[in-house]
């Protein structure tokens, strides 16, 4: 069965003009995506063909890549590559495992902070949040000295 595979996705591919539905692509899960051509239609209808019969109540927007979705609602003219499908999961592994490491970093950084509370560095004590114009005097303001140097020249 494996060998027929693709070569009935070669044929389904061909646009003949004979042929009503050509097939456009599939996804890594095995999806058929086609494309109808209409004459005097404004644009093409574009339909899924499932690998796995499934019900309405069993659908949600995860079944098709983000991709795929776009080209079904024509925001996007080429059908996506597959080279293209695995290079999104490669980047969605990538975000999931920098998330990990920020969840990490932060629980280090609570737990550290809450030990080392009484000693916090001055730098920490200067940017802690205060209220808008707290600490303003307009009597010591100054201006600085590159600035009235350069008004001089």
């Amino acid at each position: 069965m494996a060998f027929f595979r693709p070569v009935y996705l070669w044929w389904k591919a061909l646009r003949l003009p004979w042929r009503k539905d050509v097939l456009a692509g599939t996804d890594l899960d095995g999806n058929l995506y086609f494309e109808r051509l209409v004459r005097g239609a404004y644009r093409s209808r574009r339909q899924v063909l499932y690998r796995k019969n499934i019900t309405v109540g069993e659908y949600n927007d995860k079944i098709i890549p983000v991709q795929w979705q776009a080209w079904m609602r024509h925001t996007r003219i080429q059908a996506p590559t597959v080279a293209e499908l695995i290079q999104d999961i490669r980047r969605q592994e990538r975000v999931a495992g920098n998330v990990q490491r920020l969840a990490l970093n932060d629980t280090r950084v609570s737990t550290s902070s809450t030990k080392n509370a009484p000693a916090q560095s001055r730098k920490q004590q200067q940017f802690q949040k205060s209220a808008p114009g707290q600490g303003y005097s307009p009597e010591g303001w100054q201006p600085s000295s590159a600035l009235s140097s350069n008004q001089g020249s």
